[in-house]
């Protein structure tokens, strides 16, 4: 009788072991945090003795429930409410791509730990107490780092606070101060962080491109913005794409453009909007500053027409409506409802074929010189084309090699035409294929360099006065800014009036823009080559991968 109650009221874990035991291995592969407080009281009340019956069976259940909360808690990756926030988007996917993100959330190492530590718990509970081992390693996970590291590292980095009063706003590139020469210092701190924002939105607040002066021309070419979805330099390296013959044809490079943002409409706001200095992302929804801020507008000034045409319907969280806020009503210049779709979207909505697309754009006569705006979202994460299979990431590697082709053969036929244009390759963000262990692949909640640091190029074609058309480079960090005044550069210049230009006098002079980056709830910004992140703008959170 007495050995009945003993086993019916031991302090006893049975196969929460296992899940214990994960933690900690995922702990010290530093794939997961491990919060002391909320593990201990978890095990505690998992462990409390009681009798069998109902109430234990309800206390596993509520166990449960907390274990996942918890997991997520240790987790890397952002809070849940950032989840709920956009579940009015979310809820647009369609089923077969909601699987697809569930099937990659959970990695097939993941999965065979899992097994692993399930098989070993079976066979070596035999043997041992496996509980107190557990217990012993989540002691170990509690106790602090700095007591496993040589030192502490400080908090506070070299980066440059003088150029806070220049035109070209805070540089990632100098430590100098001009008005003493001295080398001041950051503190990135929550508190120095939060000044060191508010200072870069202050300076960028006072920036307007010098497109804004630039008067008594008369265009005679074109200006076509390809504005792609998803293409990043880290996407590009990860497909192997990052040497495609497109980019040797690319006349002027910027290796360091930041798109400042994750998200398709934000996106396309910071485009259209690139006549100011780089505006915080509730701004970019304020129409008091659309008018002064409007490249379109300032090209319509100077007597170019404004025209948008895209590969999709433009639905999607009102993506029609943030253009039309910007240039105001539009008809799309290529009416896709006459055309044959190449896949269908992550939405269950139709996407058109990209060579079609501009082919059709080639082939109208333009009374007028044209700004155009075209919108791909070929390669958007979780489309499927028609007649083809394959998970994500292999459908993401052939759709975007074939999107690079297409652009490719886009440029060799204008080469043929004769067209004088200038087409501004300017993709609106990342795809985040590769993930990292603060977010999935495909999940952009949090704007890393990953995601913002786009290929953007420009090319020149028809009857242009270049005296040298070798590529430059253009390594300094820049954003939308700068491209607003490459414009300016180009239509100042006279290079499609027969004077003389260089594409290094285009790029001279170009402002630099410091790497800071938003979506509605979330700012990353780099400090001297690191990442911090906060979901307040208040605390902040150095990024690691």
């Amino acid at each position: 009788m007495n050995t009945t109650t003993s086993r019916t009221y031991s302090w006893y874990l049975g196969w929460w072991t296992v899940y214990f035991a994960l933690k900690v291995i995922l702990f010290w592969s530093d794939t997961l945090k491990f919060d002391p407080l909320y593990n201990f009281a978890l095990l505690a009340f998992i462990a409390l003795p009681l009798p069998k019956g109902w109430f234990n069976r309800l206390r596993h259940c509520i166990a449960a429930g907390a274990a996942l909360l918890l997991l997520h808690h240790d987790s890397f990756l952002p809070p849940l409410d950032r989840l709920t926030s956009q579940w009015e988007l979310i809820s647009q996917f369609d089923s077969s791509y909601l699987l697809s993100l569930a099937v990659d959330f959970v990695s097939l190492d993941f999965v065979l730990l899992v097994l692993l530590a399930s098989i070993g718990y079976l066979y070596l509970n035999q043997m041992f107490r496996l509980s107190t081992f557990v217990v012993i390693g989540m002691v170990t996970c509690s106790i602090p780092a700095s007591v496993w590291q040589p030192s502490a590292t400080t908090n506070l980095v070299q980066a440059s606070t003088g150029s806070l009063s220049s035109s070209s706003g805070i540089t990632n590139q100098a430590n100098i101060n001009p008005e003493n020469g001295s080398i001041t210092e950051i503190d990135t701190s929550s508190a120095g962080l939060n000044r060191y924002l508010s200072d870069f939105f202050s300076v960028q607040s006072t920036l307007t491109s010098t497109l804004s002066s630039v008067e008594n021309i008369t265009p005679n070419y074109d200006i076509l913005f390809v504005n792609i979805c998803s293409l990043g330099w880290d996407d590009l390296e990860f497909s192997g794409n990052i040497d495609h013959p497109l980019f040797k044809e690319l006349d002027i490079v910027f290796n360091h453009f930041n798109s400042a943002t994750s998200y398709s409409g934000p996106a396309v706001l910071r485009i259209l909007r690139a006549n100011c200095g780089q505006q915080s992302h509730a701004d970019l929804f304020n129409s008091k500053l659309t008018k002064q801020c409007s490249l379109f507008d300032q090209l319509h000034r100077l007597g170019f027409e404004k025209e948008v045409l895209m590969n999709h319907d433009g639905k999607f969280d009102g993506f029609n409506k943030h253009i039309a806020s910007n240039i105001g009503s539009f008809t799309a210049a290529i009416d896709v409802d006459t055309m044959q779709p190449s896949q269908y979207a992550f939405d269950g909505t139709k996407i058109y074929s990209d060579r079609d697309i501009l082919s059709k754009w080639s082939e109208i006569n333009h009374a007028n010189p044209t700004v155009s705006l075209y919108n791909t979202i070929s390669i958007h994460d979780g489309n499927r084309v028609i007649g083809q299979s394959g998970s994500r990431l292999v459908t993401y590697k052939r759709q975007q090699t074939q999107l690079l082709d297409d652009l490719y053969e886009f440029f060799q036929n204008l080469k043929t035409s004769g067209r004088n244009v200038v087409v501004v390759v300017l993709p609106e963000h990342g795809a985040a294929v590769r993930g990292d262990r603060m977010q999935i692949s495909g999940m952009r909640e949090i704007p890393t360099k990953a995601i913002t640091s786009v290929p953007v190029g420009v090319k020149f074609f028809g009857d242009v006065s270049l005296t040298n058309h070798q590529q430059v480079s253009v390594n300094a960090p820049v954003s939308f800014l700068a491209i607003s005044d490459l414009i300016a550069n180009i239509a100042s210049s006279g290079i499609y009036n027969g004077a003389d230009g260089s594409l290094s006098s285009l790029v001279a002079n170009l402002p630099q823009t410091p790497v800071v980056s938003q979506n509605q709830g979330t700012t990353m910004l780099e400090v001297q080559g690191k990442q911090f992140y906060s979901f307040d703008e208040t605390s902040w959170t150095e990024y690691k991968q």
